[in-house]
């Protein structure tokens, strides 16, 4: 089939929107007799290699419901020693990517995950989709033109970010600043910035990374930081153009300080990662576009997106044959190990309740039923305002970095993150913990403030925005009498010595924050290397 960029020429532009996102109109009935075509076929793949016969024993599944009721539920744990040591001969399709995920926590630095050349084609078609979605306003519109400007903003290949934009070779020619080439050279930050010293003279028409990232750039600029340092450069014609026209911009606003939107006009923000929703206000602000989130991972590829009313994400019909693993079914898994859950399809979720993601690879992969860890909630059954007859769904919380506190209140990455975020104080980063002290539970926040803060009113702040966010943590309080916050005010610069020692040690980009929730003792050792300023029980 023709790519992207070969319709385009064509002046076929009509055509892109259709080959990439006409599952919008897909009716539930239509999705799910795809996936259990698609499942079907995978497993005829498996039945003929040895991951598949391990699966499914000498007889492989007939139907998707034998499928679903004989072959157990995986983890990582199960392909280990085949795919840390790429053993192509065990898979049912040859590889011709090998991705690895960013570690989060256990054993394993890197989680390899191989790529057949069909899942490559299924994960090129996806990016332009969540793309030509991030960037139109209605049905069958396609606003990019050749040679379009995009910020490298990704982690280098092979991590999935930096898949993506290996992927977007195929369909289109976007031209990325700095270069693909360039950018894998090139530190994090030293990327960005070099990034941005060239959209100054290319323009910048898309950014495709994460919210957290166009909310920092923002608030560099808010601070003085997007301040653009003299030279030669700078007395570029195109260059000194875009700087005058974003200081009247600016000073018409009445602002005193450049923000991105006073120096580029974006087509598109398409973010991926678990915080879109907490900085969309943050990246609207500042870049004049609010952010469309899209739900990929490493184990699955781009599996889901926002359309342009930026409620629900939709998942794409053809990556993954979708299982989702009730909430309620979680904390017996954990309980008894060898306790076998039932699972729901898609045609069978409910509305307001949630579950964990289960997939299974289409197109010659090698995961079969396997547990993401991620907890989606179904915010509706379909999306009234598109048109669109699919589950919308919205990322809720890693099932590992849930917060649960005396099995009463369970707090996300997400809750911790608002309530931060909404005591209205500067803060360079934070780390929640669960821990015990003097036989109760403690929710252990480690907050490093900018300037000067009282430690108990910051508490009494984040505590009250908690009880208003869940209710359930208000429950510890009102009915269990509980006051489980204890806040740790960390020294300025805490962060920043976490992150150069990680540096030091050789560890890579996506390592070198700490994570929020549950933070490990030696995460917090580093954090901690110099005394605390503070603490309020």
């Amino acid at each position: 089939m023709p790519t992207a960029l070969e319709l385009l020429r064509e002046g076929r532009r009509d055509e892109i929107w259709q080959k990439y996102c006409s599952f919008i109109d897909f009716s539930i009935e239509d999705v799910m007799e795809l996936q259990r075509r698609l499942l079907m076929e995978q497993i005829a793949l498996l039945s003929r290699c040895e991951l598949g016969r391990m699966l499914f024993g000498n007889e492989a599944p007939t139907s998707v419901e034998e499928f679903r009721e004989t072959v157990p539920l995986t983890t990582y744990e199960f392909y280990a020693p085949y795919l840390l040591q790429k053993r192509e001969d065990v898979l049912p399709a040859k590889p011709h990517w090998w991705l690895h995920t960013a570690g989060r926590s256990g054993e394993y630095k890197h989680k390899w995950i191989p790529y057949s050349e069909e899942m490559i084609h299924t994960f090129a078609d996806c990016s332009i989709a969540g793309l030509t979605l991030a960037s139109s306003s209605r049905r069958g519109e396609f606003v990019f033109e050749e040679g379009d400007i995009m910020l490298f903003a990704l982690a280098p290949f092979p991590y999935v970010s930096g898949a993506v934009a290996v992927a977007l070779e195929r369909e289109f020619n976007f031209a990325f600043v700095p270069s693909m080439e360039e950018a894998v050279q090139m530190e994090f930050q030293e990327r960005i910035q070099e990034g941005f010293r060239l959209a100054l003279k290319t323009g910048l028409d898309a950014f495709n990374g994460l919210a957290s990232v166009l909310a920092m750039i923002g608030d560099r600029f808010v601070e003085g930081g997007g301040n653009i340092q003299p030279s030669l450069y700078l007395l570029h014609p195109r260059v000194l153009a875009r700087l005058v026209k974003g200081l009247i911009k600016s000073r018409l606003a009445g602002r005193k300080y450049l923000l991105p939107k006073d120096l580029w006009t974006v087509k598109c923000v398409a973010c991926g990662g678990t915080d879109t929703a907490l900085f969309k206000k943050r990246v609207a602000e500042y870049w004049g576009r609010e952010p469309v989130e899209t739900f990929a991972c490493t184990e699955g590829g781009i599996l889901a997106t926002q359309w342009w009313n930026r409620k629900g994400m939709t998942f794409y019909p053809d990556v993954c044959f979708l299982e989702f693993l009730p909430e309620e079914e979680l904390p017996k898994i954990r309980e008894d190990p060898t306790y076998r859950p039932s699972t729901v399809l898609l045609d069978e979720v409910e509305a307001g309740k949630r579950y964990e993601l289960v997939l299974t690879n289409f197109h010659g992969g090698a995961l079969v039923r396997y547990r993401m860890g991620d907890i989606l909630q179904i915010v509706s059954l379909a999306d009234e305002e598109l048109g669109i007859d699919l589950p919308q769904v919205l990322f809720y919380a890693r099932a590992d970095d849930i917060i649960d506190l005396a099995s009463i209140a369970r707090l996300t990455e997400r809750g911790m993150w608002q309530a931060i975020a909404d005591a209205d104080f500067e803060y360079g980063g934070w780390v929640a913990r669960k821990e015990y002290h003097g036989g109760e539970v403690m929710l252990h926040l480690y907050i490093e403030p900018k300037g000067e803060v009282q430690a108990s009113e910051i508490k009494e702040r984040i505590g009250q925005n908690l009880r208003q966010l869940e209710p359930s943590y208000a429950d510890l309080e009102k009915m269990w009498r509980m006051d489980p916050l204890r806040l740790t005010l960390l020294p300025v610069g805490s962060f920043k010595r976490y992150y150069q020692a990680r540096v030091r040690e050789g560890a890579e980009l996506a390592h070198l924050k700490p994570p929020h929730m549950n933070a490990s003792d030696q995460v917090l050792s580093l954090l901690l290397a110099t005394n605390p300023e503070g603490e309020a029980d």
